[in-house]
């Protein structure tokens, strides 16, 4: 229960963290622009993700499709190394898709984010105001009722003393 009623205010603190790491990785990737996209062809847009596109060979683009995949996940390997070289390989995650009617695929490299989505922040933000308000009522009702709960705590005590 009392996990219930706090998860939502430590959902700030994550969303936080993630806000930190965007804003780091937005920073980094802008800083590295001009090397990323003339050494490794690779583009950053204005959210600072990273992406490029693998074109396939001839020989790969008729074979199976596992193996147009395979080819793609082993460039990859190539970028990953570039995210070394600039520090974002610990928070990266790539996301490779097909670009449609192409023999090509589309690599966004990206962190992977849980907390900072549209619709986490609306139920989080209305979670913690109905949990908020909710306290605050709850607050002025003892604070309203003082008087009247200290002579009830004063009765029951001075009762429990008469029974022991």
């Amino acid at each position: 229960m009392l996990d219930r009623i706090t998860k939502p205010f430590i959902y700030w603190l994550d969303l936080y963290r993630e806000i930190r790491i965007w804003a780091i990785f937005r920073r980094t990737a802008n800083e590295h622009e001009k090397m990323l996209n003339e050494e490794h062809g690779l583009r950053v847009d204005w959210l600072g993700r990273i992406y490029g596109v693998i074109n396939l060979p001839e020989e790969v683009r008729t074979a199976a499709p596992q193996i147009q995949e395979a080819y793609s996940l082993q460039q990859i390997t190539k970028y990953g190394k570039v995210m070394m070289k600039i520090g974002l390989a610990d928070i990266v995650y790539p996301e490779v898709s097909r670009i449609p009617e192409s023999v090509s695929y589309l690599v966004v490299l990206w962190p992977e984010y849980e907390s900072l989505t549209f619709w986490k922040i609306v139920g989080n933000l209305i979670r913690t105001s109905i949990i908020g308000f909710l306290g605050y009522l709850g607050f002025k009702i003892i604070f309203n009722n003082l008087d009247q709960i200290i002579e009830y705590v004063n009765l029951t005590l001075e009762t429990v003393k008469s029974i022991l």
